[in-house]
């Protein structure tokens, strides 16, 4: 793996940590602003889980691509 994508990897897991943990403080609250932010946060790992499909050692420049901008939002 190259040095960039081993870079991306490592910002991309501590990007899903963070909305793991964040996830993880909203599932206590069950109101509705919560809870669509909850699913907002789901659906933001759904993508990122998309672009990872074939795993870190077969992952193509486009995805990679795609990840960095996923990290931008």
């Amino acid at each position: 793996m190259s040095l960039s994508k081993l870079e991306l990897k490592l910002r991309v897991e501590a990007k899903i940590n963070e909305i793991k943990a964040q996830m993880g403080t909203l599932a206590a609250d069950a109101t509705g602003e919560t809870q669509k932010r909850k699913q907002q946060l789901e659906t933001r790992l759904k993508d990122a889980e998309a672009e990872l499909k074939g795993g870190w050692e077969k992952i193509t420049d486009q995805a990679a691509s795609k990840l960095n901008e996923w990290l931008k939002r």
